[in-house]
């Protein structure tokens, strides 16, 4: 066919006009003014990199410490930060490491400003840590949920004898994947709002853990084969949660109690199977007693949701940060929303599933990564990030044994 010259030129100004007419893309300078939230004088950042992820096709772009400032498509962010700092006080010096996060940065407006409070990182000698977390059970023969054999790892990543007398496992009164507008008063920086205290019975010294050793913690400590082929056997854990009023709940008598100080349901306390809620252990400072603990640490507060509905006055308990010995987020890859804990706790998130379902969650859990080895004894990562620290969606390990 011979083509007019005409019709050339209209057509190539056709396509010149939808290149030339489609909506520009609107960006904004993102500047980070960064501090240091540290007990280390002198502290100061030397390297590292921010790292900004846009939320809506996981695009990421990154930006060299010190430069403070980077255009960005408008749209919703993610920010990290990892980096390195020294310090000098009188003839010490030293290097640590550093990382700082925040979520959902609403970037737009030509200019936006981030404040972004950076923490170092890990650097204690090794403590008791969460190792892993087995929370949306099984199926039975008949392919319907299995109760009872949620179970809770908790690691020796030292090299001295710890003792778990007193070790307190918690679980958090919000949800990761449920963000709220304002909850007032908002304590996360002081305190992580919990549903449930569980803690290890003793006296100081009766329950030594060796290094690189587990204890296991469970709901019902017994062989879940017998009742569940694909199940696991229990019976053998170091202690079990178990609530001696409740019709529903089994015990064994051949394995040790936690001490419940509080939990939210005087039933059975069924670990959030959907895995959207965040894990903690820490320590009670000497002379806390349980009735203390109750009437010094209740936790009153409202919340208000995006469309503006205020809930109810809400009541449930607090434990202070500094009491924390380790937290892990755990939440739905797709649906998570934020961390419920300080971000010195915590800096990420892990999950089970992509999705918050329990039918693709079951029979998986969180497990913490081997950083090296010491000698014979696996040294857990721990760098107070679960997104690192964590491999997701892992096969628990008793299912191996």
């Amino acid at each position: 066919m011979k083509k007019h010259p005409f019709y050339l030129v209209t057509l190539f100004t056709a396509l010149l006009c939808l290149t030339a007419c489609k909506d520009p893309v609107e960006t904004t300078i993102v500047t980070v003014n960064t501090t240091i939230d540290t007990s280390i004088d002198g502290l100061q950042l030397t390297e590292g990199t921010y790292t900004f992820e846009n939320v809506s096709n996981a695009k990421q772009l990154t930006l060299a410490y010190p430069n403070q400032s980077i255009e960005l498509e408008d749209g919703l962010y993610n920010l990290s930060f990892i980096g390195k700092g020294v310090y000098r006080h009188d003839s010490l010096s030293g290097e640590v490491e550093v990382q700082g996060v925040r979520s959902n940065l609403a970037v737009s407006g030509g200019n936006y400003t981030v404040e972004l409070t950076v923490f170092v990182r890990n650097v204690s000698d090794g403590d008791f840590v969460i190792a892993e977390l087995f929370l949306p059970g099984t199926f039975n023969e008949a392919g319907k949920q299995y109760n009872g054999d949620q179970y809770v790892r908790i690691y020796n990543n030292s090299d001295k004898v710890l003792y778990a007398d007193g070790l307190v496992f918690m679980e958090s009164a919000f949800m990761t994947t449920s963000k709220y507008k304002v909850v007032d008063p908002d304590i996360m920086n002081e305190a992580m709002a919990i549903n449930t205290v569980a803690v290890v019975p003793g006296n100081g010294q009766d329950h030594p853990v060796q290094p690189g050793e587990s204890i296991i913690l469970c709901d019902n400590a017994i062989n879940h084969k017998e009742a569940n082929p694909n199940s696991i056997d229990l019976s053998k854990a170091d202690f079990e949660w178990y609530f001696p009023d409740s019709k529903l709940d089994v015990d064994n008598p051949e394995v040790e109690n936690l001490s419940i100080y509080y939990c939210y349901t005087k039933t059975i306390w069924i670990l959030n199977k959907q895995g959207n809620r965040a894990y903690a252990i820490g320590r009670l400072p000497q002379g806390m007693t349980a009735d203390r603990y109750i009437a010094e640490y209740k936790y009153d507060y409202t919340y208000e949701l995006d469309n503006g509905t205020v809930s109810k006055p809400q009541s449930q308990y607090k434990f202070p940060n500094e009491w924390i010995v380790d937290a892990v987020n755990v939440g739905a890859n797709n649906e998570w929303q934020w961390n419920v804990t300080a971000s010195k706790l915590d800096m990420g998130h892990t999950y089970i599933g992509q999705n918050n379902t329990i039918a693709e969650n079951i029979g998986k859990c969180v497990l913490r990564k081997v950083s090296h080895k010491d000698g014979s004894r696996e040294v857990l990562l721990d760098t107070d990030n679960s997104s690192v620290d964590f491999t997701p969606a892992a096969t628990p390990t008793l299912f191996t044994k």
